[in-house]
């Protein structure tokens, strides 16, 4: 289980497109590799705990020479509202820049929820971006999928209409009502092309929807290039109970090149969408740990 009470961490600035930058780095001291962790919408560094709970067991083994980073992007907290999948891929790009300018040999990302959108999108061609050595998706959850659940399919479409007619009259920029969002949207400030990318089908967020057609989905999967490890979390609030997620991520298995993804990839069983229960996040550890140890 993730440590509880204080903790240390070193603090790195980083030169970022996010003014005054700083990442977090837990763990083992003098690492040679890096995980570096992304969080999901409204996620910040240490809001998840797990992170920590990955960093407690890489100490145990030294030979890995593995330490856990944290950071704060332009979309973290109440940010995402006016960011996009590229603003946050040239700030880990950044971060990877400056990892590597302190001497770290791998580095691995660790997407959880958004952040897998964030993993993904780092691998698109349209990027100029630092390379890196694998991936970890953690709850690879579709936001249309979750919002659907929590106000609608239909009223969600009509909300990204009146979205989708903004943004055709330049006015992408401006803040979506309330009244067109789910309650858990109330509270922060979101941008119609936000809304759109998050929400429609054809949203450049939407990496994760199980209905996407494999012409569609199968290119996003066929270019990562580099060791992927795929991990739904068995009892994600966030999924709708209708699919069936083991057979979810070996579908996205047979989407990718061959070799490049994870035998450890399947289902947390009992986990939450972050992975609070102890027994669920032992068994995160555990992959994460075992998957480190793949990547020559």
């Amino acid at each position: 289980m993730a440590p509880s009470g204080t903790f240390t961490v070193t603090v790195h600035p980083f030169e970022s497109p996010t003014p005054h930058a700083c990442a977090y780095e837990a763990g083992l001291a003098n690492a040679r590799n890096a995980l570096v962790f992304i969080g999901g919408l409204g996620d910040g560094p240490h809001t998840v705990p797990y992170p920590r709970a990955i960093a407690k067991r890489l100490e145990a083994e030294p030979e890995l020479s593995y330490s856990v980073f944290e950071f704060r992007l332009t979309s973290s907290f109440s940010g995402f509202g006016f960011a996009r999948l590229a603003d946050d891929v040239a700030d880990i790009s950044a971060l990877v820049k400056y990892l590597r300018s302190i001497g770290k040999q791998r580095v691995v990302l660790l997407g959880h929820s958004t952040g897998c959108q964030d993993c993904m999108e780092y691998t698109s061609p349209s990027h100029d971006v630092e390379p890196v050595e694998g991936y970890i998706l953690q709850a690879p959850v579709s936001d249309r999928g979750a919002v659907s659940m929590e106000m609608g399919e239909s009223k969600l479409d009509e909300g990204l209409k009146i979205a989708k007619e903004l943004i055709a009259s330049g006015r992408g920029h401006e803040r979506m009502l309330p009244a067109h969002l789910p309650p858990s949207f109330h509270a922060t400030p979101i941008s119609a092309s936000r809304w759109y990318a998050l929400g429609a089908t054809d949203g450049e967020d939407n990496y994760f929807d199980p209905r996407l057609p494999d012409d569609v989905a199968g290119p996003y999967w066929k270019r990562v290039d580099k060791p992927i490890l795929i991990l739904h979390s068995g009892n994600d609030e966030y999924v709708p109970s209708s699919v069936d997620k083991d057979a979810l991520v070996q579908h996205w298995k047979s989407l990718c090149r061959p070799g490049i993804t994870s035998e450890l990839s399947g289902t947390i069983p009992g986990a939450g969408h972050r992975v609070e229960e102890p027994e669920a996040e032992a068994v995160l550890v555990k992959a994460v740990v075992k998957f480190l140890q793949s990547i020559r």
